[in-house]
Formats: C-alpha cells, structure tokens, sequence
C-alpha cells in the first residue's frame, strides 16, 4: 500500500455537495467496477445523489478529507441517532493509500464522542475486505439494498468501538 497523502477532516459546506456527488460517482465507478454492473452502479450513485442535500442538513455528520490542495479527496457521513456507518467514498484516484483507513478513525472517533457504542452498516461487495481488516463483522440484515429497482446486493456489518 503506497502511504497516505497528507489531509485533513472537516465538516462538509453546503455548497461543496456537488464536489462530493461527483467524489462519489468517480469513487463507485472506480471501487465497484469488478462487483456491480453498470446499472447497479448507476443505482448506487442515484440513492446518494437524491438523498445527499437532505441529509446533509439532518443531524447525520458529513465529513469531508481535503487534500493538499484544498481538494475533498474522500467523504464519509454517519448517524449517531442510529450508530449507523451511511457512506464512506474514497476518489478513485487515492483509493489503496490509506485515506480510507484514516477516515474511518475519524468516524469512529467521532462516534464514540457523539456516545455510540458501535457503527453499523450495508457495505459493498467490494468493501467488505476493507471493513474486516477494520474490525467490522458480517451481521444479521437484507444481503440487498433495492434503489431505483436495481437489486444491489450487500453485506451488513457491525464494528464495536468499545473494544
């Protein structure tokens, strides 16, 4: 794994959602290219897009990873309410050098703050490796999300913070 570049977190703006949409696109077309066919990452993609403003005015915590040049290079979003891991996106480009390790600490870091004792969430078929080496187990939920009518199939994990 080539190392992390240097970068800094901080909450998402408003007017930066755009950004983070197209982060998205690039991250998804990248990252699931070899698990989701076209449709399905085009399904993927829509379930964030027409949910992402809403949210990112709820009480849910929207990260961003800026870049050495002042770029997002990576988002996550959670909900303490729920303990519940929404998103996560490394860009394409920056996927495999520890961004994401990073920013999953930060989550974590942040959720514990906000009193959650786990994080849950449905991930990719192509982030699963990524989840168990951070110490997420598979756990009990739908193996499928539908949006848009495309079946997309996932893995429901569970990582406790209290260890």
């Amino acid at each position: 794994m080539l190392p992390a570049l240097p970068f800094h977190t901080r909450p998402v703006r408003f007017d930066e959602l755009g950004q983070v949409l197209r982060l998205i696109r690039r991250a998804i077309d990248h990252g699931c290219r070899d698990h989701y066919d076209q449709r399905q990452r085009d399904a993927v993609f829509v379930s964030y897009a027409s949910t992402l403003f809403g949210e990112a005015l709820a009480p849910l915590e929207t990260i961003a990873v800026e870049g050495a040049r002042g770029e997002i290079v990576a988002a996550a979003q959670f909900d303490p309410s729920a303990s519940r891991l929404r998103a996560l996106f490394v860009d394409g480009d920056r996927q495999q050098r520890g961004v994401g390790s990073e920013l999953l600490a930060v989550v974590e870091a942040r959720a514990l703050k906000r009193g959650c004792t786990s994080l849950n969430g449905a991930m990719s078929l192509n982030a699963v490796p990524f989840y168990q080496r951070a110490g997420f187990q598979p756990c009990a939920g739908p193996e499928r999300l539908t949006t848009a009518g495309v079946h997309v199939p996932v893995v429901r994990m569970r990582k406790d913070l209290r260890r």
